[in-house]
C-alpha cells in the first residue's frame, strides 16, 4: 500500500520551480522598490568643499592672485582702487533638523576670504584682525549661513510641513525667509537625467535659472555630467535683509570726482550706486548619485550708477565699478574626496539596482526551466508484469514464496469462506495474468485496461468474461476463460 509520501526526487521539480520563482521576483523588486529607499538624500550627509579662485581664460591678473576685489580702505580715499587677490571660499554642507524619511533640511555655511592682496604695489595677507595686514580691510570677505528643507528623492526644496529656506547676511541671528524657493542646490538626486531640464538656486540673487547640459567626463574615476548655468545680471540692491532693508555692501554714494568725474555732472555731486551680480556655473555630477564632484563659477560683481535716465551722457549709464571678479573651482582635495562619496553612495544603487536583479533572474530563469523539466518528466519507475516486461498499466503479481505461479486462480479463492487450510493465512494476493495471446506473438495486448475481466449479472453469463475472449460465459471457476466447447 503506497505511504503518500514524495521522495527527494519527486520535490526537486517544485522546490526548483519555488526557487526560481522567488528570484525572479527579487530581480523584479529589488529596482523597483529596494533602489527606491536607497536613492535617497544620505540622513548623515555633512561634507566640506574649498574652492580657490583662478585666473579665467583671458582674464587679467597673475596666477598667484588671479581675483580683483574692491579695496574697501579706498573708499575713504579720493578714488577707488580695485586689487588683485587671491581668494578662497569654503562651504560646509550638513543636515539638520527637521529631518525624517521624506525630507532633509540642509544647513550650508559659506565663507570667502582673502589669502592675498596687493595694496598700492604691495602684496599682503590681511588676518582675521581687520587692523593688522591689510589695514582696514580684513580677511574675512564675505559670509553667509543658509537653511533649506529638501525632499530626498527629488532633492528639491519641501517648504511646506515644517520645512524652512532662510538665509543668515550677517553676524547677527537675524534670518531673511525665502518662501518662493526653486530649484537645487548642494546635490542632484539620485538618478540623474540628461534629457531633462534642472533648475538650480542662486543663493547670492536668490532666483533659479535651468541648467544646461553640455557633455560628459569622468573625475578621479567616476563618470559625470557637465551642466552649464548663467545667472542674469540682478541688483542686489534691490533684496532685503532683516530689517527690510537692502544688504550690507550693495549700495555707495560717493562724489562724482571718487567716481572719476562724468560730462555735465557736478564733481561734488553725490552719486548714488548699487551692487548687481552675474554669474557662470559649471557643475560636475555623478549621475548615479547626484553628488556634485566639481564647480566651477565664474563670478561677476560691479557697482553702477543708480537712477540714470535713458538721456544721460553714455559714461555715466555705461559706468561699472569692479567689487568682486574670481572664478572659483574645487581644489583637488575636495573633488577627490566627493569622487569618493559618490563611489560610495552609487556602489548599493548600482548592485541591488542593477547586478543583482542580473544574477537573480538568471539564476531564477534557470532554475524555472530546471523545475519544469523535472516536474513534466516525472519520476522513472519499472513496473514488472507476470511476463518479465515493464507494463505502467499493469500490477506487479508476486507469490509469497517470491516464485512463479502459472495459475491464473488458486483454488482457494473461490472455496467457502468458513474453509482454511495450511496455506490460507498468507498475506499476499495472487493477481490473475491477464494478457491474451496475440497469436503466438508472445506480445500483449496494447490497451491493458481492456484486458481486466468484468462481472454480469445476466445468469446465462454467469462468471468472468471477456469483451474480447471467447465470447461465453464461463463454467468453471479455475479457468475462466475456457468457453462451453472446451469442457
Amino acid at each position: 500500500m503506497a505511504s503518500g509520501r514524495m521522495s527527494v526526487r519527486e520535490l526537486v521539480g517544485p522546490v526548483l520551480i519555488f526557487v526560481g520563482a522567488l528570484l525572479v521576483v527579487v530581480a523584479i523588486a529589488s529596482p523597483l522598490y529596494l533602489v527606491g529607499q536607497l536613492e535617497k538624500t544620505p540622513m548623515d550627509t555633512d561634507f566640506t568643499t574649498v574652492a580657490s579662485s583662478q585666473r579665467p581664460d583671458g582674464g587679467t591678473g597673475s596666477q598667484a592672485l588671479p581675483a580683483q576685489i574692491l579695496n574697501r580702505c579706498s573708499l575713504s580715499d579720493s578714488k577707488p582702487e580695485v586689487s588683485d587677490a587671491n581668494l578662497t571660499r569654503q562651504q560646509r554642507v550638513v543636515v539638520v533638523k527637521p529631518a525624517n524619511s521624506e525630507k532633509v533640511t540642509f544647513q550650508a555655511g559659506t565663507s570667502t576670504r582673502i589669502n592675498q592682496i596687493q595694496i598700492s604695489g604691495e602684496t599682503v595677507a590681511p588676518s582675521s584682525d581687520s587692523t593688522s595686514g591689510g589695514g582696514c580691510l580684513g580677511a574675512l570677505l564675505l559670509a553667509t549661513k543658509d537653511r533649506v528643507t529638501t525632499d530626498r528623492s527629488t532633492a528639491l526644496p519641501a517648504l511646506g510641513g515644517g520645512g524652512s529656506s532662510e538665509v543668515q547676511l550677517d553676524a547677527s541671528d537675524k534670518t531673511v525667509t525665502i518662501p518662493d524657493r526653486t530649484g537645487l542646490q548642494y546635490r542632484f538626486p539620485f538618478d540623474v537625467d540628461k534629457s531633462k531640464t534642472y533648475n538650480y538656486f542662486d543663493l547670492t540673487t536668490r532666483t533659479s535659472s535651468p541648467l544646461k547640459y553640455v557633455d560628459s567626463s569622468e573625475i578621479n574615476g567616476v563618470k559625470v555630467f557637465h551642466y552649464t548655468q548663467d545667472v542674469p545680471e540682478a541688483n542686489l540692491a534691490s533684496l532685503k535683509d532683516a530689517n527690510d532693508q537692502s544688504p550690507q555692501g550693495t549700495t555707495l554714494s560717493q562724489a562724482s570726482s571718487w567716481y572719476g568725474g562724468f560730462p555735465d555732472i557736478d564733481r561734488t555731486q553725490k552719486l548714488p550706486a548699487e551692487l548687481y551680480h552675474k554669474a557662470t556655473r559649471d557643475l560636475y555630477v555623478d549621475p548615479v548619485s547626484g553628488t556634485i564632484i566639481n564647480a566651477r563659477e565664474h563670478v561677476q560683481e560691479y557697482f553702477k550708477i543708480s537712477g540714470v535716465s535713458d538721456d544721460a551722457p553714455a559714461a555715466l549709464r555705461d559706468y561699472k565699478l569692479t567689487n568682486l571678479d574670481a572664478t572659483f573651482v574645487y581644489d583637488q582635495k575636495t573633488q577627490e574626496s566627493l569622487a569618493d562619496n559618490a563611489k560610495d553612495l552609487a556602489s548599493p544603487v548600482r548592485l541591488w539596482g542593477r547586478w543583482l536583479p542580473i544574477v537573480f533572474g538568471v539564476l531564477g530563469a534557470i532554475a524555472l526551466v530546471a523545475g519544469v523539466f523535472l516536474l513534466l518528466r516525472g519520476p522513472r519507475r519499472r513496473a514488472a508484469t507476470a511476463g518479465g516486461a515493464t507494463d505502467p498499466y499493469y500490477p506487479v503479481a508476486t507469490h509469497d514464496d517470491g516464485g512463479p505461479d502459472d495459475s491464473a486462480f488458486r483454488d482457494s479463492d473461490y472455496r467457502d469462506p468458513g474453509y482454511r487450510d495450511e496455506e490460507s493465512d498468507r498475506p499476499t494476493t495472487v493477481f490473475p495474468d491477464l494478457r491474451k495471446d496475440t497469436g503466438g506473438s508472445g506480445g500483449t495486448d496494447d490497451d491493458a485496461t481492456q484486458n481486466i475481466p468484468r462481472v454480469t449479472d445476466d445468469p446465462s453469463q454467469a462468471g468472468w468474461s471477456d469483451p474480447d475472449g471467447p465470447g461465453s460465459a464461463e463454467t468453471r471457476r479455475d479457468d475462466p476463460w475456457r468457453g462451453p466447447d472446451n469442457r
